[in-house]
């Protein structure tokens, strides 16, 4: 979605009034061929700044409060360094787009903003680690982040207690429907992955223990088969199913389990570092698989060999997306936080590859969603934010805060609109995201 006929605003701190010693700063603000006045105190511009420091990271600085009362130079300098800082604010759309800037110029009276708005909230008992949603149902992964309860399950297990208490819950419910629980699986050991194919109407998971679970629903989306298969003796960092084979990375292996249990486990390795995340495409039949020194490998299913190598020059990547109609290859990267973008067909066909664009990311970011209708890229960062990233000039031009702790997992609905957020403060939100963000703004989608 385009935003490039964004309305123009103007801001003027020219003037103040001073009565029973109270001083008021007078904002002239200018915006879709309207004109208007705003008395505040500096206590309200000190407010807001608070706000927006919660929010937003290299805020231009605030003027300094000063103890005694100011004399009337001291009041004028005062009100030039407000206007400075509102005009520098002014340069940064996602502050510009922001609820709390708005309200306090009451722009929106006279250009208004559709703000997302949340729809559905659950509680749980766990962190949310990851999210998986179709048509029918939206499954969940859970786990207890508490240090007294990773070492009470530890503790259980050197000694072969039974009183154990579960790390990991999966949970299952109706799609847009967070009260009708279909079915819970509980844990006591970490679950690390999962990944559902929705051809087979089948699933896997990951432990930490190596251990692999697979899992067949029918027609009502209950567990019909469960099979369990002993992969590894190390963590499982990624799976995926592939016509009934499980994928699996764990350390710098990639391992290959029929569930049919009618081949031997395959055992390939996969460069000489560990091994952080895979995602498989059903498009092109490929398997992507990233390492922790930022290097992608591109492979063919059934697995043959490795087609196309990708050096990111970053490390940590969190997260790898496909976009099959422009073949792009997504990749986050949690360290200093860029969005690198790739063409991976033209890259499989030359036999190399190179950035097409690297979107660099203020906030430490968790996760990422892509929206090819929109044209925009929304962001899971750490600090609890969301925030969507406009793909035609590469600046963020929206922030909310979404939860009180970071964002582990989003995932975007392009038909209904609706992005779903799963965070360590252990609540599941729906958002629902208007079409334009204006109700002035025509629907202008990007061509990126």
């Amino acid at each position: 979605m385009s935003l490039s006929n964004n309305t123009h605003i103007k801001i003027q701190v020219d003037s103040y009034t001073s009565e029973k010693s109270v001083i008021r700063y007078v904002i002239a603000v200018e915006c879709s061929n309207n004109k208007w006045q705003i008395y505040k105190r500096y206590s309200e511009f000190e407010e807001i700044h608070f706000k927006l420091v919660e929010l937003f990271n290299e805020l231009p600085q605030f003027p300094k409060k000063q103890i005694f009362h100011l004399n009337r130079s001291e009041v004028q300098f005062r009100m030039q360094q407000l206007n400075d800082y509102l005009n520098q604010l002014l340069d940064r759309k996602e502050i510009v787009n922001s609820v709390i800037f708005r309200d306090f110029l009451i722009l929106d009276q006279y250009d208004e903003f559709l703000h997302p708005v949340q729809t559905q909230i659950r509680i749980f008992n766990m962190c949310i680690k990851d999210i998986y949603e179709n048509d029918h149902i939206t499954i969940l992964l859970l786990y207890d982040s508490s240090i007294l309860t990773r070492m009470d399950t530890y503790m259980n297990n050197i000694l072969d207690s039974k009183k154990q208490s579960p790390t990991s819950t999966l949970v299952c419910f109706k799609q847009n429907d967070f009260k009708q629980k279909l079915f819970c699986k509980e844990f006591f050991k970490a679950l690390t992955c999962m990944n559902f194919n929705n051809t087979e109407n089948s699933f896997v998971l990951g432990l930490s223990s190596g251990v692999v679970y697979y899992y067949r629903l029918d027609e009502n989306y209950t567990i019909d088969m469960e099979e369990q298969f002993q992969i590894a003796q190390t963590k499982i960092s990624g799976c995926v199913l592939v016509e009934r084979e499980i994928y699996v990375i764990t350390s710098n292996f990639l391992m290959i389990q029929n569930t049919k249990k009618i081949q031997e486990l395959q055992e390939i390795p996969i460069g000489q570092h560990d091994l952080n995340n895979i995602v498989y495409n059903s498009i092109r039949n490929l398997i992507v698989i990233s390492n922790n020194i930022g290097e992608i490998y591109i492979c063919e299913v059934p697995f043959v060999k490795i087609g196309l190598k990708v050096q990111t020059h970053t490390i940590q990547i969190k997260q790898i997306l496909i976009d099959n109609e422009r073949n792009y290859l997504m990749a986050l990267n949690y360290d200093r936080s860029h969005i690198i973008i790739f063409d991976f067909a033209k890259g499989l066909q030359n036999g190399f590859t190179q950035i097409k664009t690297n979107v660099e990311i203020k906030n430490k970011s968790l996760c990422f969603e892509w929206s090819k209708k929109r044209g925009e890229i929304f962001i899971g960062n750490e600090d609890g934010t969301i925030s969507i990233w406009n793909v035609q000039d590469l600046q963020p031009f929206y922030v909310f805060k979404a939860h009180s702790k970071g964002v582990n997992k989003i995932i975007w609905n392009e038909n209904q609109s609706l992005l779903m957020s799963g965070s360590d403060d252990e609540s599941l939100k729906q958002w629902y995201f208007p079409k334009k963000w204006r109700v002035s703004q025509a629907d202008n989608f990007s061509t990126f």
